[in-house]
């Protein structure tokens, strides 16, 4: 066909963007001139004497180690919001609220384990138990525990209220002397395994026995024992103890079919472990 123009459109070229000046530190100083009343509270915790030390990259002093650059948030008036500063807001996401955190303490023992664990994993910020400036507790928590935890743990805070339980409310037990709050190896965060948390204040109990209580080896305390609280005696699970055993113990003499065989630890009373009778009677 004569007289027909083709025309080819062509990919416009990408308008040049203008490059965000790069982001530089301007030192405590200069936040101190307008956030005086977090400086003050920031005085007062560990942090301040640890991040003043000016042999410390710029990158990890002062202010800055947690805000980052505040360069862009300078120049732009100090207006909330602007300049990119870590504001730490419950908005933001947790593994970036946690990030400046690990950076300088995710190397320790007791933290190593923290982005795995089931806090971690759950999106808990350090934030959320820690305050870098307004912490009055042992390390910088928000409240001291059992109080921490509860704002959480409601199901917990709950069990600890029943008539059996560990003395928590009352200050003689701590949920931290059982659970690593920042991570553990173990189920629930326990700071030992195979029952040592238990073990640690009830050690008469842990053996090794000549003749061991299978449920002990197997399943640990809990397959009895409700470790925070229960409306039973000694926080086990069951309220009659023959039905706690017949669990396990689904085939029993017929002379124990009596009523008064309701009560097995009676006879049973080294029912952790014995070292002179497979029956666990007493020694």
């Amino acid at each position: 066909m004569k007289g027909l123009v083709l025309l080819v459109l062509l990919p416009l070229a990408p308008l040049a963007r203008a490059e965000e000046p790069a982001k530089t530190y301007v030192g405590a100083e200069l936040c101190v001139a307008c956030h005086d009343a977090q400086a003050a509270s920031y005085a007062k915790t560990p942090h301040a004497a640890a991040l003043a030390d000016e042999k410390r990259p710029e990158s990890e002093r002062a202010c800055e180690a947690c805000h980052g650059p505040g360069s862009a948030h300078s120049e732009a008036g100090g207006a909330k919001g602007v300049g990119g500063l870590r504001a730490f807001a419950k908005t933001d996401r947790a593994a970036d609220r946690n990030a400046p955190c690990l950076h300088c303490h995710g190397g320790a023992s007791a933290v190593h384990d923290f982005p795995k664990s089931e806090h971690g994993l759950a999106g808990v910020a350090c934030t959320e138990c820690h305050s870098m400036h307004a912490g009055t507790k042992e390390k910088l928590l928000r409240a001291a525990p059992p109080d921490l935890c509860y704002g959480c743990h409601l199901q917990i805070r709950a069990k600890f209220a029943l008539p059996e339980h560990h003395k928590v409310n009352e200050g003689a037990v701590s949920c931290l002397d059982c659970h690593a709050p920042h991570g553990s190896r173990n189920k629930a965060a326990l700071r030992g395994a195979n029952d040592r948390a238990c073990f640690r204040c009830h050690g008469e109990i842990e053996g090794p026995f000549v003749y061991e209580h299978e449920a002990e080896l197997t399943e640990g305390c809990q397959r009895c024992h409700d470790p925070h609280g229960s409306v039973n005696r000694h926080l086990l699970i069951r309220q009659q103890v023959a039905q706690l055993c017949y669990e396990c113990h689904t085939v029993t003499p017929r002379d124990h079919a009596q009523p008064r065989f309701r009560d097995c630890t009676r006879c049973h009373v080294s029912i952790h472990g014995s070292n002179v009778d497979p029956r666990f009677l007493e020694e």
